[in-house]
């Protein structure tokens, strides 16, 4: 199993699109709104596991509705349960694309609440910048709160969420707009199970112009 996260993880970093982040090629907006969408992802942290740590690496892949432009991701995330109610998560990582270095850092937390014995309910809270680009950087922020949901060895969790993000062009003489700012309203469903030392998981978000699904693999430390 170790050997199949190894493998996931590098498939994930060596899968993406080239040239996912040309803004000069006439899709200004949806490489924009399309990169914000990805950093709004939040790893899937069970509330009511014992673990410690976790570490989760995936692959996104966005479908924009208006044309069939699909774009490729890798996901890198680290999660820390500091009490019973709180985890704090962690994104730092970077890959290749095309003439990019795209570097994502950032973090966030995931407060679980719910009844006496089980935390059903998160509510996540995340900033992640995207830097290293040639021609724009990007700062993705979220808000969202989640429902969970066990079914035998299935775990659920459905909600909804906004991602707000603000953009700044690094451009010369292209007929661009020099920031762009936006929001993102979305509803989320996700589940996971465990396979021995792993948990498999796949993410859903859905907005009315896009949808986003990533599988990831998980690995619990401790």
């Amino acid at each position: 199993m170790k050997l199949i996260f190894t493998v996931a993880l590098l498939l994930s970093f060596t899968y993406p699109q080239s040239e996912l982040f040309n803004i000069t090629d006439g899709s200004a907006k949806e490489i924009v709104y399309s990169s914000s969408f990805w950093l709004s992802g939040s790893p899937m942290i069970d509330p009511m596991s014992n673990n410690r740590l976790i570490i989760e690496t995936g692959l996104s892949s966005i479908l924009v509705a208006a044309n069939s432009n699909t774009f490729k991701y890798p996901n890198l995330d680290v999660g820390i349960k500091v009490t019973k109610n709180l985890s704090l998560t962690y994104k730092s990582y970077g890959f290749k694309s095309g003439n990019d270095h795209p570097q994502i850092t950032g973090g966030g937390l995931q407060y679980y609440f719910g009844g006496k014995d089980t935390l059903n309910w998160s509510t996540t809270l995340q900033r992640i910048d995207l830097k290293g680009l040639e021609y724009f950087g990007l700062t993705s922020l979220l808000i969202d709160i989640r429902k969970w949901f066990q079914w035998n060895d299935l775990t659920f969790r459905i909600g909804m969420g906004t991602n707000f993000f603000k953009e700044r062009s690094f451009l010369g003489d292209h007929d661009l707009p020099k920031t762009m700012e936006g929001q993102m309203n979305f509803i989320g469903f996700d589940f996971a199970i465990p396979i021995s030392v792993m948990i498999l998981g796949l993410e859903n978000r859905i907005t009315p112009h896009r949808s986003i699904v990533t599988f990831f693999i998980q690995k619990e430390i401790f």
